[in-house]
């Protein structure tokens, strides 16, 4: 259970105080992030650190993102790089799913991240990926009834709402 005492220091002490653990991360972040435990570390390392720390790492990670977003830890990852990154950590992950847009967004996994995607993403990068999913009508039906990807075009639909 050591993971939920790092967890812990990463969420109570200052972000200066948690430079040895990316530091021991650097040169492992992508067998950290397919870890069931080290995902959830550093999960809370890109929610409270401030980017500059973090950026060795995530670069790492980013350079994986296409196998990562297929993995049942890796995923959560990449999602909280949507969610928590920079703007520019953002949009390689967009660019990385924009890539294999109609794959991803069917697959069991991956579909996850694209949802995060399509929430998180800069309007530039969002409209991207939803013009690659409608570009072809018979394409977006059979996402649609597709058992991952209708999940997707509803976050689709939603997003293009707004």
């Amino acid at each position: 259970h050591a993971n939920h005492v790092l967890q812990k220091c990463v969420e109570v002490l200052p972000p200066d105080n948690l430079q040895f653990i990316l530091d021991e991360m650097k040169g492992h972040a992508i067998i950290t992030a397919r870890h069931r435990f080290g995902c959830r570390v550093l999960e809370r390392l890109i929610e409270h650190c401030p980017s500059w720390q973090t950026e060795p790492i995530l670069e790492e990670i980013l350079a994986g993102a296409s196998q990562l977003c297929r993995h049942t830890f890796g995923n959560f990852v990449v999602q909280h790089i949507l969610e928590h990154g920079t703007q520019p950590q953002r949009k390689v992950v967009a660019e990385m799913l924009y890539s294999d847009i109609q794959r991803l967004a069917r697959h069991r996994v991956a579909s996850h991240v694209v949802r995060a995607a399509l929430v998180h993403c800069e309007g530039e990068d969002r409209d991207r990926l939803i013009a690659a999913m409608r570009a072809d009508a018979n394409e977006l039906a059979d996402l649609a009834h597709h058992h991952c990807g209708s999940f997707v075009v509803r976050e689709m639909r939603r997003e293009m709402r707004r």
